[in-house]
């Protein structure tokens, strides 16, 4: 993804974790209604550019909220993920 996508997908992403947040065990209504907005009103084909977009700003978005975590805890983002992969291994 070129680097000047990546702050307008990051910023769609973290609206969208923003939505998730408000209700992250709850009915997903405000999820859905944000990610409608950000795909609504657009071509099929350029829906699916969008949703690939949004998907590498919520990876990029991922990716940072792991370094920002291994900065403050000293626990390596591997390790983080690796505990997180575990736990769903469980599930």
């Amino acid at each position: 993804m070129p680097n000047e996508q990546r702050p307008a997908s990051t910023r769609s992403a973290i609206e969208l974790m923003t939505a998730w947040l408000d209700s992250p065990n709850g009915p997903p209504d405000l999820l859905v209604d944000c990610l409608i907005s950000h795909l609504d009103g657009r071509s099929p084909r350029d829906n699916l550019s969008h949703a690939i977009e949004l998907i590498m700003g919520l990876t990029y978005l991922s990716g940072s909220i792991l370094v920002l975590l291994e900065d403050e805890t000293g626990i390596p983002a591997r390790d983080t993920v690796r505990r997180l992969a575990l736990q769903y291994a469980q599930d």
